[in-house]
């Protein structure tokens, strides 16, 4: 049987739909089973569901770190309304992608950002949702939030810390999601952690269009990962873990369904 791969984290609402087409196609030729569309602000919440609904996929909602604006109030309001709204939609996987950016890529002042995750995570709590986690440059600071609110499981996307910081996220129920950094030649801590992860501690994304896989970034001029990469960060991940094809898409399917339980009807639906 070939193997299955779900793709935990991606925004494939951004791009033209017949792109959106082609991207699907394509990965589900290479045993892409669904994925994870994650909006980012409230004027894309729509066009996150319609794609999600549209390609057999699932879909977060939240705001964005990098994108919060002078309305970050009313916009904290108009998410709780959709939340509520499709809480009885079984494509409603959890709320992401949130958290914190404190790198100089992001202008937003620190503490706009805590107050506004804060309420991301109560959110999720009252609930019942999982996460995805954004955390650059501020993975510390993401962990003091969750041990204060707790909330249910989730994905720490894109993760680039330490072992130490990893083993926080898996104490309090994250997994640990991979995508194209892991395939860079300089990205040797990230490599040697998820060589070294429990088995139980692991996810794969491709954060589409975003994070080019290495050898997109070398060969093309305006690189973006696209939805079939996960295929081949699955055949990375078990040639960093030393296990078989079949047994990285077996963990990260599993793994992902611990945190991720809506695509559970999906995969039983989705021919194998």
């Amino acid at each position: 049987m070939k193997p299955r791969w779900i793709d935990t984290h991606n925004h494939l609402f951004v791009l033209p739909h017949e792109q959106q087409k082609a991207e699907v196609t394509d990965a589900r030729a290479c045993g892409v089973a669904a994925g994870l569309v994650c909006a980012g602000g409230t004027d894309n919440f729509e066009a996150a569901i319609r794609c999600a609904h549209e390609w057999d996929s699932c879909y977060a909602l939240a705001l964005h770190p990098l994108y919060l604006r002078e309305s970050w109030r009313s916009d904290l309001q108009v998410l709780e309304d959709a939340l509520l709204k499709n809480r009885e939609d079984p494509r409603l996987a959890a709320v992401g992608e949130c958290g914190l950016d404190f790198s100089d890529d992001c202008s937003v002042p620190r503490d706009i950002q805590e107050a506004v995750f804060s309420e991301h995570l109560k959110l999720a709590r009252r609930l019942k949702l999982p996460l995805s986690l954004h955390g650059r440059g501020a993975m510390d600071i993401v962990l003091k939030h969750l041990r204060r609110i707790q909330p249910l499981c989730g994905v720490i996307h894109a993760f680039n810390g330490s072992a130490a910081q990893a083993e926080q996220f898996i104490k309090l129920g994250f997994k640990i999601g991979y995508g194209g950094a892991m395939t860079y030649n300089g990205s040797k801590r990230i490599r040697a952690l998820l060589a070294a992860l429990p088995e139980h501690a692991w996810v794969l994304e491709t954060d589409c269009p975003d994070i080019p896989p290495s050898r997109t970034r070398e060969r093309e001029e305006n690189p973006q990962s696209v939805l079939a990469d996960i295929a081949d960060y699955g055949l990375e991940a078990a040639e960093l873990r030393s296990i078989s094809p079949e047994e990285s898409s077996r963990q990260s399917q599993r793994n992902t369904l611990e945190v991720f339980p809506a695509f559970s009807a999906i995969l039983a639906a989705a021919p194998q």
